[in-house]
């Protein structure tokens, strides 16, 4: 994606010249790198014996232009997405779709927040489609691995496969994990299953019975994500991690303040009435 300047143009050219070149630190870093490009400036004025340059003023002026900075950035951004919705990839769209909340400031702006979420939504539909092709493609050409590596990436986040093609890759995936397959390639498939969402399904029909040191490390890196194919290898898989915060345990009190001893023969008369 290569977003235009206009907007970002149209806004430095209403702010006053003399305040250019903090707005071009503003739209490269945002209000960090302005307060980190004083800081710099100062440590370089103090090795040369040169007063320092006030932080809290350019930060406060940084503050004030960078809502309408980051807008204009926004904008040019947007349009461009727009112009490539069939070409720019869904990660770039969706940064994009996701910064609208605090940069779409205006009608216009909001109305091209729509445009472009209504373009993500029947882009991520129409790339899910053809993912599902050429998943089941993939499956019926026999490529087990390429197949099960497709299935971990699908375009829409958390999209489920569908049941009938989920059991024809885990079947495919189990006939390919046997004890005739070298330990080179039980370890390629057993990769692929780890990260793919079938991998619950899947059933190893054997295991090599030399099973080589590179497999049996595989095997152990992988087996809180395949702990049945785990345990044929004699191998227990590591309890799941609670997924609760668990409060921590308070520090014991501190022990009371010790009191102090007072010796018998300083203790005097009116102590002992």
């Amino acid at each position: 994606m290569r977003p235009g300047r206009a907007h970002r143009q149209a806004a430095l050219k209403a702010l006053p010249q003399a305040q250019h070149l903090l707005a071009d630190e503003v739209l490269r870093g945002g209000v960090p790198a302005v307060r980190q490009a004083v800081e710099l400036m100062n440590e370089k004025a103090a090795a040369e014996g040169m007063p320092k340059i006030k932080v809290q003023p350019l930060v406060s002026l940084a503050e004030k232009m960078a809502p309408a900075l980051k807008a204009a950035e926004w904008r040019d951004r947007a349009e461009a997405v727009i112009s490539g919705i069939e070409e720019i990839d869904l990660r770039d769209i969706r940064s994009v779709v996701a910064a609208a909340e605090n940069a779409a400031r205006d009608e216009e702006s909001r109305a091209l927040a729509d445009q472009l979420r209504l373009g993500l939504a029947a882009r991520a539909e129409s790339e899910h489609r053809k993912w599902l092709d050429e998943l089941a493609a993939t499956i019926a050409d026999g490529r087990t691995v390429r197949a099960l590596r497709l299935s971990s990436r699908p375009p829409k986040a958390g999209a489920p496969l569908p049941v009938d093609m989920a059991a024809k890759l885990a079947q495919a995936a189990s006939v390919s994990l046997t004890a005739e397959v070298t330990s080179d390639r039980w370890a390629t498939v057993l990769d692929a299953v780890a990260f793919s969402p079938v991998r619950s399904l899947v059933v190893a029909e054997g295991i090599p019975a030399k099973p080589s040191d590179e497999l049996l490390t595989a095997v152990k890196k992988l087996a809180s994500r395949t702990p049945e194919i785990a345990k044929l290898f004699g191998i227990e898989p590591p309890a799941p991690k609670s997924r609760g915060r668990g409060r921590r345990t308070p520090p014991p009190p501190p022990p009371p303040p010790a009191l102090p001893v007072v010796p018998v023969a300083e203790v005097s008369d009116s102590e002992e009435e």
